[in-house]
């Protein structure tokens, strides 16, 4: 029997209040799993102490551009630290802010922290997977998810994903939110529409129907 899950990952929490509002209502009334926590910005331990346990929640990396492998691993790890110590545990997974971690140089340095960790690493297609693997560290077997398509789901896009999802963990991309109240952002009403798309219940029961789990982190 062919196995799916979507492994369904909120982005940018802590990046404002009207943004966490959203995503933790996409995870109670939703299909959101998980979700990627910034801890750079004056809302990081509102949204990490306040976010529920049932919420598995990871590292979003959020980096200068220009940075060599030494100076990565020193803004990684530092970026680590600031997490458990506003979380209270280690980040169930790490990806990067605007997909930073897929720098070659930031990719290199964060591999070197989360191989030997055995952290989940946001793998953007299986070029990056296979190399995130073979250092230590754990990959979802496929991604979806542009945050260039302004919204990337609706609804209806979630249930065509649904149907074609391939065997094994797929991580699901969202980005979920109210409009943010804080931060400037060209992303912004377009979060109410992904919102919208994941609380819909017509998606959740389509997953069930395609027989897709849902689930927040990768089998052991």
């Amino acid at each position: 029997m062919t196995v799916r899950r979507a492994l369904t990952v909120a982005d940018d929490l802590g990046y404002d209040p009207a943004i966490d509002a959203g995503i933790l209502e996409a995870h109670r009334d939703g299909l959101v799993a998980a979700a990627s926590a910034l801890v750079t910005g004056a809302f990081a331990e509102a949204a990490l102490g306040g976010a529920p346990r049932s919420l598995a929640i990871g590292l979003h990396l959020d980096l200068p551009p220009g940075l060599a492998p030494p100076e990565a691993e020193r803004e990684i790890r530092a970026q680590l630290r600031r997490f458990e110590e506003i979380r209270g545990a280690p980040p169930t997974h790490v990806d990067g802010h605007r997909h930073v971690h897929a720098v070659p140089a930031v990719l290199e340095a964060l591999l070197r922290v989360a191989g030997p960790l055995g952290l989940r690493v946001r793998a953007l297609d299986p070029s990056m997977r296979d190399r995130i693997r073979a250092a230590g560290a754990r990959a979802c077997d496929a991604f979806l998810g542009d945050a260039a398509l302004r919204p990337c789901w609706t609804a209806e896009r979630l249930l065509a994903a649904a149907a074609a999802l391939p065997a094994g963990t797929t991580e699901i991309m969202l980005h979920p939110g109210r409009t943010p109240t804080h931060v400037r952002t060209s992303f912004g009403a377009e979060r109410e529409i992904e919102l919208a798309a994941a609380v819909d219940p017509r998606v959740r029961e389509g997953f069930r129907r395609a027989g897709v789990a849902i689930v927040d982190c990768l089998p052991e």
